[in-house]
């Protein structure tokens, strides 16, 4: 057997193929990394870097930066973890199934979550921070990827 056809588990180590549960596993580390950041401005450790688009500091400090209490950066890390730890299930073959469905779920949630905060953003801030959608980007990108894996999944 050749190692094209070798199934994922079965390959030797180092040689990880480019999957979509690893490009998930990539996207949600930078989705936890943009929010960290969006926490630690929320939080005021010092001014947001707006690229000269939008107001950031009136988005993360308005009434919407926190949902039930806690800011919606805290919220994005949480999901982002959970969306990091799903996919790494589904890569590494452990409770693949559940996993694949909660990837997806989570992954939907957020792109529901994202559309709210962006119209908040746009309709009633009038301000965009490009931080937010940048994450808005990379859940949206997630959701596709593990709305394909888990067709495929449903497939087999």
């Amino acid at each position: 057997m050749n190692r094209t056809t070798m199934p994922r588990s079965s390959l030797p180590t180092g040689s990880l193929k480019l999957s979509r549960p690893l490009i998930i596993c990539v996207l949600a580390l930078g989705g936890i990394a943009v929010s960290i950041y969006l926490l630690t401005v929320h939080w005021g450790w010092w001014n947001a870097v707006c690229l000269g688009v939008g107001d950031c500091e009136l988005v993360n400090t308005s009434r919407f930066s926190e949902f039930l209490g806690v800011p919606v950066a805290l919220w994005g890390i949480l999901a982002y973890v959970g969306m990091f730890v799903a996919s790494a299930a589904v890569l590494r073959q452990t409770y693949s199934e559940w996993a694949t469905r909660l990837l997806f779920f989570g992954a939907a949630l957020g792109v529901a979550f994202s559309a709210y905060l962006t119209y908040i953003e746009l309709f009633v801030l009038h301000e965009i921070c490009p931080w937010c959608v940048l994450s808005a980007i990379i859940v949206s990108a997630i959701a596709i990827l593990s709305a394909l894996e888990l067709r495929d999944a449903e497939r087999n």
